[in-house]
């Protein structure tokens, strides 16, 4: 099969060559695309100092060759794209469990744990924008480490990069397979079963690779995701009606239950804003990387505003009610209601798996494919580049279609294999989300620009400080939260 899409491919690679050298001499007067200059002298990203033309070359070369090189052109984005994509990151399932976590914190603590997580998710967004609009031309975190710490750097983000993202593709899957069994509950359909027809259903959504294809199909996403949360407010509303097989639940201002549980749901609350590890594809991918923060501010403020209705609302209906499961879409009595919010979910889940998906894909296509096509073609015929996304070519839709397989089948395969997989996810969540989404963005500010900033400036630095304290806590406290939960289970 790799042959084959190599003969395919080798026909058009010297012309797609030519093609693409064009493309980025025109790109480099859109400094929207490129933030640094590489015109007459090429200049290192960090030092300034000036390279040597040949020797710098030659690291490009290697660049390609590893999957570290930036990608040539950005597919020029709107912002009302963007926002979409920003929020179908954010906005998923997860938002099915908010209200077990204002059950589980009380009224105030749950208000103020989401405000919180909000400030922190901006507060991220805009650190990552800051390095990549003024210093780095990055489309990825492996790629911004790389730019800052080296080659080591690109090891220590990939390894943690790409497993998240392989843990919530996974988790994507999942979700989509009990979307499945709970819609053709009555069906002799195993869950192991549904898995495999999520597979690939989610196979054939990947084969959507650009950003900009994604954006358009995230629309849909985004209204399966709404319709189910306001049709369960109408149908919880209308059960605890009836008070003997609905019972309202106690509405507490501060929780009743242990800390570990507390710590769990808090760390649920800020995962829910855990889309800080595509940040910088998504700018990559814009058109005006400047107008990014309006995307940012509008897209996390939507998804704010969401988990805050959908918990109050659901909170403020129920309660802690002992028979409000989480997801609470799963308590919804049986009827026409009840059939339209899962098959809103499953077309959510089969589409939402899109953003984390096709990074996830993209990036192991980028360190594997070069790979393979030295070991076919020899070193002779290299650099081997990968297609951008927006080739519509044979050989690029071949390629993509044999990653997006391979991505798909393991997740699958982790599903079906592991049986207590999901309960372990929150562990490993715990490990990198903390990472993503708090201490990285401040560590490479604090690295970056700690040593240029003067007078108030340095505010900068001592908030970026606050968030690597925020990270490390959050960090050990998921961890501990999320062993004390497995223990007892």
């Amino acid at each position: 099969f790799c042959r084959a899409i190599l003969e395919a491919g080798n026909c058009t690679t010297r012309i797609s060559n030519g093609i693409g050298m064009m493309a980025s001499v025109d790109s480099s007067f859109r400094d929207e695309c490129i933030v640094q200059s590489t015109a007459s002298v090429d200049m290192d990203s960090v030092t300034g100092e000036p390279h040597d033309a040949l020797e710098n070359a030659e690291e490009k070369t290697k660049d390609i060759e590893s999957g570290d090189a930036v990608d040539e052109a950005c597919e020029n984005l709107s912002v009302a794209l963007a926002i979409f994509l920003l929020i179908v990151d954010m906005v998923g399932t997860g938002v099915l469990s908010i209200p077990n976590s204002f059950a589980t914190l009380g009224w105030i603590p749950a208000q103020l744990t989401l405000a919180a997580c909000w400030l922190i998710s901006m507060s991220a967004g805009m650190l990552l924008w800051r390095l990549r609009y003024k210093k780095y031309d990055v489309h990825s975190y492996p790629q911004m480490f790389n730019a800052i710490f080296g080659k080591a750097g690109l090891v220590f983000a990939r390894c943690n990069t790409y497993p998240l993202l392989f843990l919530y593709t996974s988790a994507f899957s999942y979700t989509q397979a009990q979307a499945w069994s709970s819609l053709f509950s009555g069906s002799s359909v195993s869950l192991k079963e549904w898995m495999v027809i999520g597979g690939f259903v989610s196979l054939a959504v990947l084969q959507l690779r650009s950003f900009k294809a994604m954006a358009l199909t995230s629309i849909v996403a985004i209204v399966t995701i709404i319709v189910p949360v306001v049709i369960s407010f109408v149908v919880i509303a209308s059960m605890v009606q009836d008070p003997v097989a609905y019972p309202v639940g106690p509405r507490v201002l501060f929780s009743l239950y242990g800390t570990s549980d507390c710590v769990v749901a808090a760390m649920d609350m800020l995962y829910a804003f855990a889309g800080a590890v595509v940040f910088l594809e998504i700018m990559g991918s814009m058109k005006f990387v400047k107008n990014f923060p309006y995307a940012l501010v509008i897209s996390q403020t939507f998804a704010y505003l969401f988990y805050v209705t959908a918990g109050s609302v659901v909170y403020g209906l129920a309660g802690d009610a002992s028979w409000l499961e989480s997801p609470y879409t799963d308590s919804l009595r049986p009827g026409a209601a009840a059939i339209v919010v899962d098959a809103c979910i499953v077309i959510h889940a089969s589409i939402a798996i899109i953003v984390t998906g096709q990074v996830l894909i993209y990036g192991f296509q980028r360190a594997a494919e070069p790979f393979v096509k030295r070991k076919f073609l020899g070193k002779d015929n290299a650099p081997y580049k990968v297609a951008p996304l927006t080739s519509n070519k044979l050989a690029a839709l071949l390629w993509w279609l044999l990653w997006s397989f391979i991505i798909m089948l393991f997740a699958t395969l982790v599903n079906i294999v592991i049986p207590s997989f999901q309960t372990f996810l929150a562990l490993i969540s715990s490990l990198i989300g903390s990472q993503t989404m708090l201490l990285w963005p401040a560590v490479l500010d604090i690295r970056v620009f700690a040593k240029e900033r003067k007078g108030r400036e340095h505010l900068g630095t001592a908030f970026s400080v606050v968030l690597i304290v925020l990270g490390l806590a959050s960090l050990v406290l998921g961890v501990l939260g999320d062993i004390v939960v497995i223990i007892r289970e």
